[in-house]
C-alpha cells in the first residue's frame, strides 16, 4: 500500500477545506488516472472537478496515462477563466 498526496488549489482547496488530500492506494494504482479515480472515490465532493484539472508533478504537466510520480505527489490545477 502506498500514499498519493494531492495538492489542491483555488476552488478545489475551498471545497475540500484543505490544501492537500492524502489517499491510500494499493499496488494496482500505477497511473495518474488510477490515482485520480482513487481520489474521486475517497472525496466525491471533488470528483466532478477532476476531469477538468491539469495534473502537475514538480514543474512538469503530466498526463493521466503517465505513471505515478516517484514522490507520490500530484498538484491539481483547476481551469482558470477570465480575461
Amino acid at each position: 500500500m502506498a500514499v498519493v498526496v494531492f495538492e489542491l488549489f483555488a476552488n478545489m482547496r475551498r471545497i475540500a477545506g484543505t490544501d492537500e488530500c492524502r489517499v491510500d492506494v494499493d499496488d494496482a494504482v500505477r497511473s495518474v488516472a488510477d490515482a485520480l479515480a482513487s481520489l474521486a472515490a475517497a472525496r466525491p465532493d471533488l470528483a466532478g472537478l477532476l476531469d477538468r484539472c491539469a495534473c502537475v508533478s514538480g514543474d512538469t504537466v503530466i498526463r493521466r496515462a503517465d505513471a505515478l510520480p516517484v514522490d507520490g505527489r500530484i498538484a491539481l490545477l483547476p481551469p482558470v477563466a477570465g480575461g
